[in-house]
């Protein structure tokens, strides 16, 4: 086999005797115990490099995390060694759309389908409630598409939940998931849970695609494996089960994602599912100092589902930790104002000053306790991008050319700009297309059929049926001469 050499040295200087024992493990199932600031990344990303220089084509690496900006970094530090042509590095999502567009069929999708955000989510899950006939006091829209986000985290179908139902609630429940499921097929559409789903699924039933892809993916990096939850569980199982070449890194103590639906039993089962696989424990801490460490240790120590480490500090001992406790959340938002104040007038800068809080409805209290005492501050919290509206708009263009069946991205689309088509003319649109059983872009088309439009509004729908199909025309294109023309031709840049 043709051993190829990175441009850049792994740097074995840098890496302790625990690193190097994961990063030049080749073949075989590996657990890497990594504890809060051991290094984790620079492992993963110098296994990588690694496994490259022992003879492992780039294009058998797959290597899965569970954020994009953790995925960038790990493509940009990749990138560093000279590694990064061909090697897989993305979320679970990401490689899951990339399966699923590229089995659509046997996975019982569409290639073109829509993937659909929170806010489409509680759209389509008003309009399955609503058809369900349930009243939302007692099964709220929000509660519910959690509800349904926990059953397909777990791998459950309607069908299987209405099976086992056996109170009210969770019958409706089954019913409004079947619903709810509908909608989305009905516009062409899947949630971020259906790509875990359907990936996992169609792993299960088609043991040929398993396997063509666990020849493509010959060796398998999970990062956070004790933030996976059941669906994520067998997908990274399925892709490795022909090899075993599997490399789970993670950590027990840092499970904090058991809320939406993370099981921190699958990093405590991998030695169970692979009864020869090597474990390392990285446990040296390289971010805190002893003091810091000392006190999460007393308060971690607790926990009953645990792996058993001892962390070592690479710092000097550092300023002692304060522990304070207050009657109430103003008087504990008085105390960090003048702590902040005190700091100021002590020749501090107070942009050197952070206060962090649990959830962003805790923000309030402080911000009046700061104005009060007429301290500057600022809050890290901006609008995400793809939740800008005018993100959200182009969006919707650019879906329902891809995909004319989303009927979510033609009401987006149509009402961006003053065209003349207006909620009557919409809603009979809608009760046109669902009595025909087509999309509203297809009535949309075809507007000569719905006697209940004039002759004026028929003409509009046509105007703006036939810039979309001008739109879908380039969809195999480059983007972005695409996106240069939606935003011209819709309006968007009026």
């Amino acid at each position: 086999m043709e051993v190829r050499v990175l441009a850049s040295a792994i740097p074995m200087e840098q890496l302790t005797d625990s690193q190097k024992k994961a990063v030049f493990h080749v073949d075989g199932p590996l657990l890497v115990l990594a504890g809060p600031g051991s290094g984790k990344t620079r492992v993963i990303t110098t296994r990588i490099a690694a496994l490259i220089n022992s003879g492992v084509r780039p294009y058998n690496i797959c290597a899965i995390t569970f954020t994009n900006k953790a995925a960038e970094e790990m493509r940009e530090r990749v990138a560093a060694f000279g590694a990064a042509g061909g090697v897989h590095i993305s979320t679970f999502h990401s490689l899951c759309v990339r399966i699923l567009r590229a089995y659509a069929e046997q996975a019982g999708v569409k290639p073109n389908f829509s993937i659909y955000d929170e806010r489409e989510q509680l759209g389509c899950m008003k309009e399955a409630i609503k058809a369900c006939e349930i009243d939302t006091t007692n099964f709220a829209p929000a509660r519910m598409l959690e509800g349904v986000s926990r059953l397909k985290n777990d791998l459950e179908t309607p069908e299987s939940v209405a099976e086992y139902a056996d109170d009210y609630f969770t019958k409706n429940l089954a019913r409004i998931y079947a619903r709810y499921q509908k909608i989305l097929a009905n516009n062409n559409a899947l949630d971020f849970d259906d790509l875990l789903v359907k990936t996992a699924f169609l792993l299960r039933d088609r043991a040929d695609i398993r396997i063509e892809l666990s020849n493509r993916f010959k060796y398998l990096l999970v990062d956070e494996y004790q933030d996976t939850n059941h669906a994520q569980y067998q997908i990274a199982k399925g892709l490795a089960l022909e090899h075993g070449n599997i490399c789970a890194t993670g950590d027990p103590d840092q499970s904090i994602y058991g809320w939406r639906g993370a099981d921190i039993g699958n990093i405590l089962a991998f030695e169970n599912d692979w009864p020869n696989a090597l474990v390392v424990k990285l446990e040296e801490n390289f971010r805190s100092t002893p003091n810091i460490l000392e006190l999460a240790d007393v308060l971690i120590s607790v926990n009953m589902k645990r792996k058993q480490k001892l962390l070592v500090p690479a710092r000097e001992r550092g300023s002692e930790v304060v522990i304070a406790s207050f009657s109430d959340e103003a008087a504990e938002a008085e105390a960090v104002a003048e702590r902040a104040e005190k700091f100021a007038e002590e020749g501090g800068n107070l942009n050197e000053f952070a206060v962090f809080y649990r959830v962003n409805s805790m923000s309030r209290i402080v911000e009046e306790a700061f104005v009060r005492r007429q301290i500057p501050y600022q809050i890290v919290r901006g609008l995400e991008f793809y939740a800008r509206k005018e993100i959200r708009d182009m969006l919707g263009y650019l879906k329902l050319a891809v995909n004319p069946n989303d009927d979510v991205a033609f009401m987006r689309a149509v009402n961006t700009h003053p065209r003349g088509i207006g909620k009557t003319t919409l809603d009979r649109v809608a009760a046109y297309a669902s009595g025909k059983g087509v999309a509203m872009y297809g009535a949309a088309q075809q507007p000569g059929g719905i006697d209940s439009i004039g002759k004026g509004a028929q003409a509009k729908l046509t105007a703006f049926a036939n810039m979309i199909d001008g739109f879908r025309k380039d969809i195999d294109g480059p983007v972005a001469p695409l996106m240069k023309r939606v935003f011209e031709a819709s309006g968007l840049s009026a």
